[in-house]
């Protein structure tokens, strides 16, 4: 679980970017945050939920406030005490809500039951808990920002009137923002599943055989996720024409033939953080069409990996990747983007696509891709995980050059 859910107790450093968060605070008046998601409540307080991942209608809530930055306050359901204990909090205060029951015998030595798991005469609901919060934590006159994602428009409202008019505001995107560089640690963890995610890759191609299907090839990479230490995350394996599908999902009918491409676009989760990278093979010598177009994407994807530098802004990445591919031998090529940041969700800010003015910033970690599909023929695609530093774009894997030719 701690794959999905967050670090080993004991291990290292913040991922709250809390400098970054005071400076956008103050740039927009805003006192505070709410954060509502899984991946945001997970950001601003430290504590792993579980039940709000597999359950609609079960939510967590952190509120921080800029002027107790080490005390966050996190409303959780009483069904996820446990993972207080597992995981930690970073120090918040937690409010459980709900009723749910864990026998503690006498003289169990279970020290934090005392703490946590007493029940309450009344169990509390969830809206209730959060006004108590609101009412002990935030001073009259405070502006509070929320992430409105994770909520029903019901219960926005009705805090948005509890604390009274112009006092809670949208900031969902500015937690985005905030997100958007990362901590030393943040960067510690998406490097390392970067690393699995590759390593897996490799793992999973070195066991390529005729005749094995998709969903076994699949089975191959995922396992090798595990055994490296992460948590399997999403799985698009093709072979052949099915490459074309953008999403294929792996088919336990289809068959590795002689000549077949071999796409892969994998991600995988370590501590919390999100890898999201591609690779491209032929299962035996690959053609003329297939060994030139995948010689196109690739001078795309470093020209694009090439420009991943502060100052940037996110449409110029995109733009050169395109231009790049065009001149490089695919004078059609047409894509929606060319990447997005990473981190507590596959898709963290900045997209690189058209129109996209926010400037690459040092600390944003980004996947970098320039798929190419046509029905018929097949897809290709390559995909990298790169930091942007102040010196010019820190790759965590290592681009693909050439097809990879399996099965030899």
């Amino acid at each position: 679980m701690t794959g999905i859910f967050g670090p080993h107790r004991g291990e290292a450093g913040p991922v709250f970017n809390r400098d970054r968060a005071l400076a956008l605070l103050e740039r927009a008046g805003l006192d505070g945050l709410i954060a509502t998601t899984p991946e945001n409540v997970f950001y601003l307080s430290g504590f792993c939920g579980f039940s709000g991942r597999i359950l609609r209608g079960v939510h967590a809530l952190a509120l921080w406030l800029a002027r107790e930055p080490e005390r966050p306050a996190v409303v959780v359901p009483r069904s996820d005490l446990d993972m207080v204990v597992q995981f930690g909090t970073a120090g918040a205060e937690v409010r459980p809500y709900g009723v749910f029951f864990v026998e503690v015998p006498a003289g169990s030595g279970e020290q934090w039951a005392d703490r946590l798991l007493v029940e309450p005469a009344e169990p509390a609901a969830f809206i209730d808990v959060v006004r108590g919060v609101l009412q002990d934590l935030v001073r009259p006159g405070e502006r509070i920002g929320l992430d409105e994602a994770g909520l029903p428009a019901g219960l926005v409202e009705s805090l948005r009137a509890d604390l009274g008019p112009g006092r809670l505001l949208p900031a969902g995107d500015l937690i985005r923002r905030v997100r958007a560089v990362k901590t030393p640690e943040e960067v510690r963890r998406l490097q390392r599943a970067a690393e699995i995610a590759e390593a897996a890759v490799a793992d999973a191609l070195a066991a390529v055989r005729e005749g094995m299907s998709e969903w076994e090839l699949a089975a191959e990479f995922n396992s090798a996720v595990l055994r490296r230490g992460g948590w399997p995350g999403f799985s698009v394996i093709a072979f052949g024409p099915r490459t074309a599908y953008p999403n294929a999902v792996p088919a336990p009918e289809v068959r590795l033939r002689r000549g077949d491409i071999i796409r892969f676009d994998v991600g995988c989760i370590y501590q919390g953080y999100c890898s999201d990278i591609s690779r491209t093979a032929v299962f035996g010598e690959p053609d003329l069409r297939v060994r030139e177009r995948f010689r196109a994407i690739v001078a795309g994807e470093q020209a694009a990996l090439e420009r991943c530098r502060p100052g940037v802004a996110a449409a110029e990445v995109f733009e050169t990747a395109v231009a790049a591919t065009r001149q490089a031998g695919i004078p059609g090529y047409r894509r929606h983007h060319v990447g997005h940041g990473v981190g507590l969700e596959y898709y963290d800010l900045p997209l690189l696509a058209p129109g996209q003015a926010m400037p690459l910033e040092a600390g944003m970690v980004l996947e970098v891709e320039t798929p190419y599909y046509e029905l018929g023929f097949g897809g290709l695609q390559v995909e990298d995980t790169v930091l942007v530093c102040p010196d010019g774009p820190v790759l965590f894997t290592r681009p693909q050059a050439d097809l990879i030719i399996a099965g030899v």
